[in-house]
């Protein structure tokens, strides 16, 4: 009976024992892992004020360089950019952003490419839009790009001769900012008049159209030539219609062999074309 009590004396011994020796194992474990959980969070705290530090004073823009332009002065732009983002922190900076206030100074730029040249650079590379298009706009003379862009601003259109600018009479329109799209007060009217500029400008007679008016999307026309009003009516099919006026103009060219020919020729609808001659037809884009 004494050897029974003094083995569960053992036994409870080494329980207490292999208790204790856990416990202090899970302690030590859980101890471990507070440390590896503190130790990181002030790893990555240093690293953050670190981050923050380099954000604060060391990434910031301190020059710029500008290439590409052949309308303004290179120079000019970069003080521009200088001026509005000199000390910015270069991360965060927007290029469309950047772009889109440099075309509002600039309005001939047609593109910027942006690049962020570490720790404290910007580089610019701008290419130069070209003015294709000129329309009055509130009494006053605005060029345009091929993609209906602002370019420039003058009160007299006696101020654009000789700039070789093909004359475009347009929709209504709701506002005219340079360096920017023209705005419609109809919404529609901006991809209609995009398609026949696109359309006219690919076309082999882009070059001698001297006068395009859209103000009626129904009844739209060109001056060909200097000879002939193209009377084309709506977009539609505006490439069958264009062959079909270099058809009519080439047959009655060839026929009279006279290159003293005026008249209207009419393709709006393509089914039955037609030409009228007459030396007194209006050979202007304004009605």
């Amino acid at each position: 009976m004494r050897g029974g009590c003094r083995m569960d004396r053992i036994e409870l011994g080494d329980r207490v024992l292999r208790e204790n020796f856990e416990k202090a194992g899970r302690k030590k474990k859980r101890d471990r892992i507070k440390e590896i959980i503190l130790f990181s969070a002030m790893t990555v705290a240093v690293l953050s004020l670190l981050i923050s530090l380099m954000y604060l004073f060391v990434f910031r823009v301190k020059s710029v360089s500008v290439e590409g332009s052949e309308i303004y002065s290179n120079d000019d732009i970069k003080d521009s950019v200088l001026a509005r983002y000199q000390d910015a922190s270069i991360f965060p900076l927007d290029s469309q952003n950047i772009a889109y206030q440099l075309k509002l100074t600039y309005p001939y730029i047609k593109n910027v490419k942006i690049g962020k040249v570490f720790p404290s650079a910007l580089s610019l590379k701008i290419e130069d839009d070209n003015g294709a298009y000129y329309t009055e706009i509130a009494g006053r003379y605005f060029v345009l790009s091929h993609k209906l862009r602002l370019l420039e601003c003058v009160e007299r259109e006696s101020d654009l001769d000789h700039r070789g600018l093909c004359h475009v009479t347009l929709p209504p329109v709701a506002y005219a900012v340079t360096g920017t799209e023209v705005v419609f007060k109809r919404k529609s009217d901006f991809e209609n008049v995009s398609k026949v500029i696109e359309t006219l400008y690919e076309s082999d007679m882009s070059m001698l159209i001297s006068s395009i008016n859209m103000n009626d999307k129904f009844d739209m026309f060109f001056i060909y030539n200097h000879q002939y009003r193209i009377e084309f009516g709506k977009n539609e099919n505006l490439d069958v219609k264009l062959e079909l006026v270099r058809k009519i103009i080439k047959t009655f060219e060839d026929e009279f062999s006279t290159d003293k020919l005026k008249g209207t020729v009419n393709v709006s609808d393509i089914t039955q074309g037609f030409v009228i001659f007459d030396s007194k037809v209006r050979l202007s884009g304004k009605k």
